[in-house]
């Protein structure tokens, strides 16, 4: 059963609590949704207790026109989240903005968090985009649009399956992971009220997901850093987070994208 978290921008998210064991919470992609987590969740259910957590404004959850979607807001929605579910001797494992919301989420409940999972963490911005921007030449130019002051609004606004289909076939190594099942499921978000705001003001708020590295040096538990062979992240990228993250070495997924769970 899914149920609802209410945050303190007067919407709520939803989360979904499978299996037994000691707790995981699973933080999912960009442009994503908790059912991002179930081929994860299928693995590990017999041991775990997990918590599939939708990120702010994803999803079916609502969407505030007035909230800054930045890496604060969606870090203080998680560890209010941690708290009032009395969450103790936690993992968590995200993908993409869901892992440096694992990094950023740990720095603040080091008593809380004991072991995090980064996989593909989405860290490297520059100006918004760049990292979407990187999954195929039909991406970039739909981002290069969307990013613009005046019309990007507009251009967002003709997002559609199509679309959604051919950026997020950028991610994956098998396009046959990206069912159309699964793909109709997320262009059930397209049409919900305030949809076009919250993709542009998570995009434009780039700075506060390339920033957060300022945290990793500090953080003080285990850490575990992965990254599929085709991820959008660079040598270059992958190895100041590596050091950054005080690590001798990453894993590799072979035959894997941006798109790992």
């Amino acid at each position: 059963m899914i149920k609802k978290f209410n945050i303190n921008d007067n919407t709520f998210i939803r989360y979904k609590v499978i299996g037994k064991g000691a707790p995981i919470l699973l933080l999912h992609t960009i442009r994503n949704r908790l059912e991002y987590s179930y081929k994860v969740s299928d693995l590990l259910k017999n041991t775990y207790t997990l918590y599939l957590l939708e990120l702010p404004g994803f999803g079916e959850s609502p969407i505030n026109t007035s909230t800054r979607y930045d890496q604060k807001f969606f870090t203080n929605c998680i560890v209010d989240f941690i708290k009032e579910n009395k969450l103790k001797n936690l993992i968590i494992a995200g993908e993409s903005i869901g892992a440096v919301l694992s990094a950023t989420t740990a720095f603040q409940l080091p008593k809380i968090v004991k072991k995090i999972f980064l996989f593909n963490p989405y860290d490297y911005d520059t100006y918004f985009g760049e990292g979407i921007s990187r999954a195929n030449l039909f991406a970039k130019f739909i981002l290069f649009n969307i990013s613009l002051p005046l019309v990007g609004n507009f251009f967002s606004s003709l997002e559609n399956k199509i679309i959604l289909k051919n950026i997020l076939r950028g991610g994956f190594f098998d396009n046959k992971c990206l069912s159309n099942e699964y793909l109709n499921l997320l262009c059930s978000s397209i049409k919900k009220n305030g949809y076009t705001y919250h993709f542009r003001n998570v995009l434009k708020n780039y700075k506060g997901w390339s920033e957060s590295k300022s945290f990793y040096s500090k953080l003080k538990i285990q850490t575990k850093l992965i990254y599929g062979d085709k991820d959008w992240a660079n040598e270059i990228n992958r190895n100041e987070t590596k050091t950054l993250l005080g690590l001798d070495n990453y894993n590799i997924i072979n035959n894997c994208g941006h798109f790992s769970f």
